[in-house]
């Protein structure tokens, strides 16, 4: 991963916490793939995709979790759920776009 995603995924992970999610794994990997965050709030697992852009030279930064990126991360999701036996549990994805270092948070993105 380059350096500017790391960067990125260090500030969502930061803004995360301090908005009280709680951190459950930062860069699950599983055959299909990886996500970047896994967290929880409440009662509710949280997969968070992270995307991060100096510039809109190529779109916002959400405008890159297309369609296809959205079914590979639920593919991912579930090898989590069920590799940590949390089937039974409320989930949500979200999209945390980071650009030029301003955060959105996009919660239920998909």
């Amino acid at each position: 991963m380059n350096s500017l995603g790391v960067l990125g995924e260090t500030q969502a992970k930061e803004f995360l916490i301090k908005n009280k999610y709680k951190i459950l794994k930062t860069n699950y990997i599983c055959p299909i793939g990886e996500i970047d965050i896994v967290a929880k709030q409440n009662n509710v697992i949280v997969f968070v995709e992270v995307k991060t852009r100096t510039n809109t030279k190529f779109g916002l930064p959400r405008e890159s979790v297309t369609p296809y990126k959205q079914n590979k991360i639920r593919a991912v999701a579930t090898c989590f759920l069920k590799e940590n036996k949390l089937t039974d549990i409320p989930v949500r994805f979200d999209v945390i776009d980071i650009l030029n270092g301003n955060i959105t948070h996009i919660p239920n993105a998909f």
